[in-house]
């Protein structure tokens, strides 16, 4: 595919904002897709006198991003494609994005066997709060990563802790790892970790390794939660940690949309919940028929 080009860079940031939020919610919104149709062909990203196809457009202009204007998105998709679904197509890794952690919140952790946390900086971001990003992500993770690009190597290598993990987007947007992440679990803390955690989730732990919750209050419960919790072993309120994370994969529904959309939209569908009927819709917006 040709490399397409601006007009004006003055429509970088609107393209940028394309894959955010209000794309997953207004998918199904004819209105918003002609807002997106006018952004698209007043940017010269799809060709104004091409029929309009929702799916083309949205691949032209993440294709354009990649190239020109490396935003979060950019970096969270092919952390998605290149370090989840490439070896974890069968949902059995689980990726959360924008995670409450600590202080701090992640831009990706995935679990599997153990909870790894990504903490992005692209081209377009500062390093001013990456040292207590990384020590909130510390107490929570079994390993982090910085995922940043090629010339920002030797700055972060030295702000940052040993035993952080350095991966690159190169310039053919390959992510190429430059350090390895140490193991940091020793420094795993249950009082901080249990703020992430839901309370059904920590309802759930309870009646695993107790039994029958008992009948209280609805206002009652958090507390009693929290303070059972902080009663465990560190071992113990890990394990319940990484295992609540790890079952917030998506359900069968969600995955199918995720399975069969375009490789530039696999973020969009990952990390948050999303409901069978969001799911039914949208896979014949973007002309999937399974």
């Amino acid at each position: 595919m040709s490399k397409p080009r601006l007009i004006d860079s003055k429509y970088n940031y609107a393209l940028s904002q394309v894959f955010g939020s209000s794309l997953v919610k207004k998918i199904n919104d004819t209105k918003y897709e002609q807002d997106l149709q006018i952004l698209l062909k007043n940017s010269n990203i799809y060709p104004k006198n091409k029929r309009w196809d929702l799916v083309q457009g949205l691949e032209l202009a993440y294709n354009y991003l990649r190239q020109n204007y490396r935003c979060e998105y950019v970096y969270m998709n092919e952390i998605a494609n290149q370090l989840l679904l490439k070896f974890h197509n069968d949902n059995s890794a689980t990726l959360l994005k924008e995670l409450a952690s600590n202080s701090s919140i992640a831009d990706i952790v995935i679990v599997n066997g153990s909870t790894i946390a990504y903490e992005i900086k692209t081209e377009l971001d500062t390093f001013d709060r990456l040292d207590s990003q990384l020590e909130s992500y510390q107490m929570l993770y079994d390993r982090v990563n910085v995922v940043t690009y090629p010339e920002a190597v030797e700055t972060i290598s030295k702000k940052i802790d040993g035993a952080i993990g350095i991966i690159v987007l190169d310039e053919n947007n390959e992510l190429i790892t430059i350090r390895e992440a140490g193991f940091c679990r020793h420094k795993f803390k249950p009082s901080k970790a249990i703020f992430t955690l839901r309370q059904i989730e920590l309802v759930r732990a309870y009646e695993q390794y107790i039994g029958k919750f008992p009948e209280m209050g609805t206002g009652l419960i958090y507390d009693f939660c929290h303070e059972w919790f902080l009663k465990l072993n560190s071992k113990e309120a890990h394990q319940i940690f990484h295992d609540a994370l790890k079952l917030r994969k998506p359900s069968v529904h969600q995955f199918e949309l995720i399975s069969n959309c375009k490789p530039s939209l696999k973020m969009l569908f990952l990390g948050k919940e999303l409901s069978k009927n969001y799911c039914g819709a949208t896979l014949p917006r973007l002309g999937i028929f399974v």
